[in-house]
């Protein structure tokens, strides 16, 4: 036997084993295992249940997948008016999970390859629409979260000044606030533009950060803690953190916000107070300026807007 056909049949029994050990597995958690972030495994993990409709799937159901079939699963989110962002969203997890099973040997194409599905329409990044506060609203949300709790003013000052996705406040620990020579910052283990980031906090934050944290007797774990009855004391998932958002904004008498307004509104306020692009992406921890720009752009787009320019003579009098 040639070494080319030894080395053939060696690969092709490894690949063999490889998906004997896949089948046998909960492929779906499987998969999961290469992410680290635990946000991403829930989010990959919705979308895959959602689109085998199943809490799990075996080698061969993944198998018996067709490139038509993921079609018509886009085409019926697009009749359903799944925003594009989630249709996206939702292949990009398919997409991958079809690569992962490629890889190991399990399957010999990926049915869900860019050059076999409908592309999904997407508006750019510097048209879409952010929500973002005033200054003068952005204080009198912090002023209503004062008078909630402690906490929630805390939380809010700290998402405002850092801004910071939910994810990663959620996640937060007392021990992730520390001095870097004479500054203070949030290291940010697990984040979506990937692992141990850090970002600056005021000094004016951590002062109030303290008093949270002496108010409620935190001394270690957990940053943000739940004060309900029923979970006192429990780490805040990003889902609450939502829902504190959101009513806080009601309260205060503001739209209808969440809790990545908050973010949008720190970028925004940093650009309106001279901060450079480059320094906002730096603590937004964008990876494009491209994103960056979305905020600069749509300012410009309605502070000097062509409809300013439109008036209508009045009818003279009699």
């Amino acid at each position: 036997m040639s070494a080319d056909n030894q080395i053939q049949r060696t690969n092709e029994s490894g690949n063999s084993q490889l998906a004997a050990g896949v089948a046998s597995e909960r492929l779906i958690d499987t998969y999961l295992l290469k992410f680290d972030r635990p946000a991403t495994r829930r989010a990959y993990r919705s979308d895959l249940v959602h689109f085998f409709g199943l809490q799990e799937v075996s080698l061969e159901m993944a198998q018996r997948v067709s490139f038509v079939a993921i079609n018509q699963y886009i085409a019926q989110l697009e009749a359903d008016g799944s925003k594009a962002a989630t249709i996206r969203r939702r292949v990009a997890a398919i997409r991958g999970f079809y690569d992962w099973l490629q890889a190991l040997g399990a399957i010999e194409n990926n049915p869900a390859h860019r050059q076999l599905i409908r592309r999904v329409k997407s508006a750019r990044t510097r048209d879409r629409v952010l929500v973002v506060l005033t200054g003068i609203q952005a204080n009198q949300l912090l002023l209503a979260a004062a008078e909630a709790s402690v906490r929630n003013h805390a939380m809010m000052l700290t998402m405002l000044h850092c801004v910071l996705r939910r994810s990663e406040v959620a996640s937060m620990d007392v021990e992730h606030i520390r001095p870097l020579g004479k500054y203070w910052i949030i290291d940010l283990p697990y984040t979506k533009g990937g692992a141990d980031q850090y970002v600056k906090i005021p000094d004016h934050v951590v002062d109030v950060i303290e008093a949270h944290k002496e108010h409620y007797g935190i001394a270690t774990g957990p940053l943000w803690r739940s004060l309900s009855k029923r979970n006192t004391g429990g780490r805040l998932t990003p889902t609450s953190i939502y829902r504190i958002v959101r009513a806080t904004a009601v309260a205060a008498g503001l739209p209808d916000i969440g809790a990545h307004t908050l973010r949008h509104t720190g970028c925004t306020l940093a650009i309106e107070a001279g901060a450079t692009l480059q320094q906002v992406q730096s603590h937004a921890r964008h990876k494009q300026i491209e994103t960056t720009m979305a905020y600069v752009h749509q300012r410009n787009r309605l502070r000097d807007s062509a409809a300013d320019y439109i008036h209508f003579d009045s009818p003279d009098e009699d």
